[in-house]
């Protein structure tokens, strides 16, 4: 029997892709942009989802594990002991342990923001010109002295002990606040989290707002992802520049209307079921012996780093 198909569906033909600077075959940047915040953002929902399956602390009450989070970041910032912001991170350290949570996968993430916030941040006060000391090693040396308004820049400019401190105080507060941020977020579950919140006579509409956000951030972000691999898929090979904006500046007004028409629904809904203008969050109000012996043993611990 006759083939039927087309003859030109039968022909192989090879597309070249462009290359990047790099000089092998890659992905537009718009591709890899949309692909990385799709993968981040699956990420984050997935562990707001799924935290609190920890092996130590999933069962404790969400009210004790945000007090003790703020009476602890209070105690961090208090305390101006190296020795006791180190002893306080490897107290941080072992929590994580205890808990089951993947400690190099959460320590990559502690390291950059301490590393550009508690470190090139401060590392200027290191420096004789800020902090006078004990000075360890020779920098710049200057022909004179020079006094500039209020500043005096000494002849010998360079690095000094009690600078070193300083930064290392500064360092170790940055690194185990976020260490602390991060074992809350991945011990407890956004909701129950937000619930806890509640503690605070925070009140219960904001909290409805938050968790309406929270919740609509992450759909936005899926139908833009959909409504980008639905354009794509209608290309083939790549796009000129100009067709791109024009395409980019379509999707920008059709998901702004679908935003709002994805609100006005939202808000019809919650019309059905009831809503009349009052919102009332069921926090979990319970507390064991348990709960109370591990808020004695949190305040008793963060009074004795105060006096180390």
């Amino acid at each position: 029997m006759r083939s039927k198909i087309p003859p030109f569906l039968l022909q192989k033909e090879q597309h070249k892709i462009s290359p990047d600077l790099s000089g092998s075959p890659g992905v537009p940047a718009i591709d890899r942009t949309v692909s990385n915040a799709a993968k981040s953002l699956k990420t984050m929902y997935i562990q707001a989802e799924s935290a609190g399956n920890s092996r130590t602390g999933n069962d404790l009450n969400p009210i004790i594990k945000v007090v003790s989070f703020i009476y602890i970041l209070v105690i961090i910032s208090l305390v101006s002991s190296i020795v006791s912001q180190l002893l306080l991170g490897c107290l941080i350290f072992l929590l994580f342990v205890f808990s089951g949570i993947r400690i190099s996968g959460v320590y990559k993430k502690i390291l950059l923001p301490a590393f550009l916030f508690g470190f090139l941040v401060s590392v200027p006060a290191s420096l004789n010109v800020i902090t006078p000391g004990d000075m360890i090693f020779t920098i710049l040396s200057l022909k004179k002295s020079y006094d500039f308004w209020i500043y005096h820049i000494p002849g010998e400019i360079g690095i000094t002990l009690q600078g070193c401190k300083i930064v290392a105080r500064l360092f170790l507060r940055v690194f185990n606040s976020v260490s602390l941020s991060l074992l809350l977020v991945y011990s407890t579950s956004f909701p129950r989290m937000l619930k806890a919140f509640g503690v605070f006579h925070i009140p219960d509409t904001l909290l409805m707002v938050i968790w309406l956000a929270y919740k609509f951030i992450f759909i936005l972000c899926k139908t833009v992802e959909e409504t980008f691999l639905a354009v794509k898929s209608r290309f083939i090979g790549n796009v000129k520049n100009q067709v791109l904006r024009k395409i980019v500046a379509g999707r920008i007004y059709f998901i702004y209307n679908k935003s709002l028409l994805t609100y006005e629904q939202t808000y019809a809904a919650m019309i059905s079921r009831g809503y009349e203008g009052k919102i009332i969050l069921v926090a979990e109000n319970r507390l064991r012996g348990k709960d109370l012996l591990v808020l004695f043993c949190v305040l008793f611990v963060g009074a004795l780093f105060l006096f180390i």
